[in-house]
């Protein structure tokens, strides 16, 4: 397992978390790629590359890295920061793409393409639970808000992808503890501290794999605290998260229309579900993938309308219960 972690240079909240990373220890200099430096680590296969520019417009990054090495790289997480107009400190973690948005195969605003989603790192949930923990230990709580984040931006990748973030705004982004509880973090889930790491997916047998419940978050806000509750109660795995924005649904005007039945509603929801189910289901060969439904974020049509669409693509929807 190669993995690739991607600094970038006009980011502070990314500077700091890779300062606080290469304080650690560990870390050899190795030639540049694209100008930017580049460190490996003694104990794994684990890669920082450092970039000049901003990456959410800067499309396959790991193909670009392994042209400049001759490494090939089989995940990819991001260092960054988040945004968020609440100006509330927080640590948020979330995996990419843009499935709710059209017209598909234009450039999104935010980096990646319409309709596209990356396909979702495996450690996700797991690193989710690290964050809480790391964030407890550092005494970021009760100060620091601790979310996932649903699908969103750029850029495009081949390999699983996800992002790590401070946030959210820049009086936290240059947070010193912020960047230790993340480091924390990086250093156990990849095995830095020759443990075998957390949340690697491809050391789990066929046993293990079948076993394995994989969620996906169907409805809710863009920090989709319903879905949260449950990556925070069972020892789930997790994909794509799907917020309400994502799922554009227009109820046809018959007034006799069955939801079950009848035609299939137009709008951005019924792809959007389609690509995440799909790249869920390739990041987590073996395993198996489930819906947890905001059921409260919906109309009853809608409910009756997406059980309807995951039935065909047979996913089975679940309580917190199923997925422990």
């Amino acid at each position: 397992m190669v993995t690739l972690l991607i600094v970038s240079e006009p980011d502070i909240a990314s500077t700091i978390q890779g300062d606080a990373l290469l304080a650690r220890g560990g870390w050899s200099e190795r030639e540049d790629v694209e100008g930017g430096s580049v460190w490996q680590h003694e104990c794994e296969d684990v890669w920082l590359w450092w970039l000049r520019e901003s990456f959410l417009m800067e499309d396959e990054l790991d193909v670009r890295f392994t042209k400049g090495n001759e490494v090939g790289v089989d995940e990819v997480i991001f260092l960054s920061r988040h945004f968020a107009a609440s100006g509330r400190p927080s640590l948020t973690i979330h995996v990419i793409g843009v499935p709710g948005e059209m017209p598909h195969g234009e450039r999104a605003e935010h980096g990646g393409v319409k309709g596209v989603v990356m396909l979702p790192n495996p450690r996700f949930a797991s690193w989710y639970r690290m964050m809480c923990e790391a964030a407890h230990r550092h005494e970021l709580v009760p100060e620091f808000e601790l979310t996932i984040e649903t699908t969103h931006h750029g850029p495009c990748l081949s390999v699983p992808t996800m992002f790590i973030e401070i946030g959210s705004s820049k009086t936290h982004w240059n947070r010193r503890d912020a960047a230790e509880a993340w480091a924390d973090v990086i250093v156990t889930g990849l095995g830095l501290d020759g443990s075998e790491g957390v949340g690697n997916w491809e050391l789990l047998t066929p046993e293990m794999r079948k076993d394995a419940k994989i969620m996906i978050g169907i409805g809710g806000g863009h920090y989709a605290p319903r879905h949260t509750d449950v990556l925070r109660k069972t020892e789930c795995w997790a994909g794509h998260q799907l917020a309400n924005y994502a799922l554009e649904m227009h109820k046809p005007d018959d007034d006799n229309w069955n939801p079950e039945t009848g035609v299939v509603p137009e709008g951005a929801w019924n792809h959007a579900i389609r690509v995440s189910v799909e790249s869920t289901r390739l990041a987590f060969p073996g395993g198996t993938v489930m819906v947890h439904l905001d059921r409260k974020s919906f109309k009853g049509w809608q409910r009756r309308v997406i059980k309807r669409l995951l039935n065909e693509l047979d996913v089975d929807v679940g309580r917190t219960r199923d997925f422990e």
